[in-house]
Order: structure tokens, then C-alpha cells, then sequence
């Protein structure tokens, strides 16, 4: 575990929008750990203690539903953070959240993030921008499992992660995505066929591959593109003059 420092370009985007004066607020109390694969970040109805702003790798939000099991209601990368309850003031979320793909995060105490954001109102405004952002991405996920076919909610998916990995090869199994989706597995298996048979991607042993992402988009028919929008909008028109570092999550 290592401070960060103050004008040190870090990996999460959302970091780096912050203007110099909330960069030198947060940064004192940030950390960087690794983040393993299946580590619990938050607990279901538990008190949040620390939020992650993720460098690399995935969380992902999981909700329990008694009909189908775990099933994921949202993913947080590069461009965000956990931690979205304790941003809209409370202490506590009724759903999992964690490591979906293993790499490395920067954290900080729920207790600092409160005491920076009375501090700060272009921090607070900048994170409630995040959660808005969020708050999309759920809401389009509800939208494509209700009314895409597994195919293209593969689709969406398989490019969300792309977003935040920054890589054409993704790491999953097909068991993983079936919980991911809410689906059975040999459901994951006709939709990554699907696919195949389409030249979007490729799909070996515990490793899936994007090959045509135009078309992987087009292919989705609308599921996927909104929160990116609102992303790009929303919190990278909130960046300070003041910034320390390059371009955000190439969306």
C-alpha cells in the first residue's frame, strides 16, 4: 500500500479531472492497493467503509434476486468510483459490489470523502455528476434486459468492459458472464457463438476477444452509447482549467 502524490498522473480518470485545489484535498488520504479478483469492496446493507477509484481492472455492483440468483446491475472502471451511496449521503448500499476483473485501485476512507466533500462544493458537484452517470448505465442495463436479445446485451457488455480496460482481449469465463447476465451458461454459449459467427469477436479458454467494435456497437441497436454520452457531457465538461493530466476514458 503507497500514498499518492499530489501531482502524480494517475490512471483514474475521474481523479484527474479534479482541479489542483480538490487534487490537493483527496490526495494526502489516497492509497493504492491491488485489487484481487472476487475481494469484496462493499457488503450489502453493511456500512460503507472505504470508497476505490479504480486504475485498473473492474468492480462490479450484483444485486440477489431469489428467481435467478446474482445478477449485475452495474460496472465501475477507470472512469468512476465505488462509493456512490456515501456520495449522495448515505452510509450504506443494498447491493454487492466487487472485483470483477483483478488490477489496482486508489482508496479512501468514507469518513475523508464526507469530510472533503463539505470542504469542496466542485468535488461534491463533480462526483454527483458520476452518479448520474451511473445512475444511466443502470438504467439502460434494466432497458436491454428487457427488451435485447442475450446477443446484444453481450454485446453491450463485452464493449463496457473494453471502455474500461483499454484492451481488445477480455479475461472472463463464460461461467462469470452467465452470473453477469442472469443467465444460464449454455445461454452464454449460443450468445458468444452468435457473435463469432458474426466476425464481432473471438472466444477461447477464459479469454474473449473484440474484433469489429464499429460493428459490436451497431449490433447492440441503441443499448449501448448513452451513459458513454453522458459521460462525456457531463463529467468532462467539469473539468477545472487546473487539471494535471491527459484526456479521460476514450469513449
Amino acid at each position: 500500500m503507497s500514498h499518492v502524490a499530489i501531482l502524480e498522473p494517475l490512471s483514474n480518470q475521474l481523479l484527474n479531472f479534479l482541479s489542483a485545489k480538490d487534487r490537493k484535498l483527496l490526495a494526502p488520504n489516497l492509497k493504492r492497493i491491488p485489487l484481487v479478483l472476487r475481494q469484496s469492496l462493499e457488503k450489502a446493507n453493511q456500512a460503507i467503509e472505504n470508497v476505490y477509484f479504480p486504475e485498473d481492472g473492474i468492480a462490479s455492483v450484483v444485486g440477489d434476486s431469489e428467481s435467478v440468483g446474482e445478477i449485475e446491475i452495474g460496472i465501475i472502471g477507470k472512469e468512476g468510483m465505488t462509493g456512490l451511496m456515501v456520495v449522495m449521503g448515505n452510509d450504506r448500499s443494498p447491493y454487492d459490489t466487487f472485483v470483477q476483473v483483478a488490477g489496482s485501485a486508489l482508496v479512501l476512507s468514507a469518513k475523508n470523502l464526507r469530510s472533503a466533500m463539505k470542504k469542496s462544493p466542485s468535488l461534491r458537484d463533480l462526483l454527483l455528476h458520476n452518479v448520474q452517470v451511473f445512475m444511466i448505465q443502470t438504467s439502460q442495463t434494466a432497458l436491454a434486459n428487457a427488451a435485447a436479445l442475450l446477443s446484444q446485451r453481450l454485446a453491450r457488455w463485452l464493449l463496457m468492459v473494453e471502455d474500461r480496460l483499454s484492451t481488445k482481449e477480455i479475461p472472463l469465463t463464460q461461467e462469470f458472464l452467465a452470473i453477469m447476465l442472469g443467465v444460464q451458461r449454455s445461454g452464454v454459449s449460443i450468445a458468444i457463438g452468435d457473435l463469432e459467427s458474426r466476425g464481432l469477436i473471438s472466444s477461447k479458454r477464459r479469454l474473449i476477444g473484440i474484433l469489429n467494435r464499429p460493428a459490436l456497437e451497431k449490433f447492440t441497436n441503441g443499448s449501448y452509447g448513452l451513459a458513454e454520452a453522458e459521460y462525456k457531457r457531463r463529467v468532462k465538461r467539469s473539468k477545472s482549467k487546473e487539471v494535471y493530466s491527459r484526456e479521460g476514458l476514450q469513449l
